[in-house]
């Protein structure tokens, strides 16, 4: 990931009001919803928008699958930032999810 799209990617990830809703969520043990709003939901504005600014077009593919994953890095780190929880903490988490699903 180049340091123009780390930048905005720590920008959106690191809005109060987005932090505050993600704390919610942990708060009430939504960790579903948590995810989806982490991996899905930001990684997906974010990413459409850095293909927008380059002239790309709206998500642009090759933008997409080689950013993807260290976007959402990027996401959890501001979460556990903002709530101290340790990355191992938030991926047992994570784990107990998937294992429900």
């Amino acid at each position: 990931m180049n340091d123009e799209l780390r930048e905005l990617a720590e920008t959106r990830y690191r809005q109060p009001e987005f932090l505050a809703a993600l704390f919610e969520l942990a708060l009430e043990e939504q960790w579903f919803d948590l995810q989806h709003m982490v991996q899905h939901d930001m990684a997906k504005a974010i990413l459409a928008d850095y293909s927008l600014e380059k002239g790309l077009g709206y998500l642009n593919q090759e933008i997409y699958f080689n950013n993807w994953e260290e976007v959402i890095k990027v996401g959890w780190e501001a979460f556990c930032d903002h709530t101290g929880l340790s990355w191992d903490r938030v991926r047992q988490r994570l784990e107990q999810l998937q294992k429900r699903l």
